[in-house]
């Protein structure tokens, strides 16, 4: 039987963020390192687990999200 593993989405958490260092792109706030990879991939290659401190965004504009059928400029 197939084990259906859950990937965390850095992009989707707080901790992330982008680095102006070509060579390590991403970066973990809560863990304190950069990576050219995804920090999530990280935890999960060194640990053996999923990331444990994932800290979902507040989406605060997908519920008043208004479509103006008028022009861009």
């Amino acid at each position: 039987m197939a084990k259906i593993i859950n990937k965390i989405n850095c992009h989707k958490c707080l901790s992330l963020f982008v680095t102006h260092d070509p060579r390590r792109r991403w970066g973990c706030m809560y863990f304190g390192f950069k990576t050219n990879f995804m920090p999530s991939s990280e935890v999960r290659k060194i640990t053996g687990t999923e990331c444990a401190y994932f800290t979902p965004k507040s989406n605060k504009n997908t519920s008043s999200t208004k479509v103006s059928s008028g022009r861009l400029a």
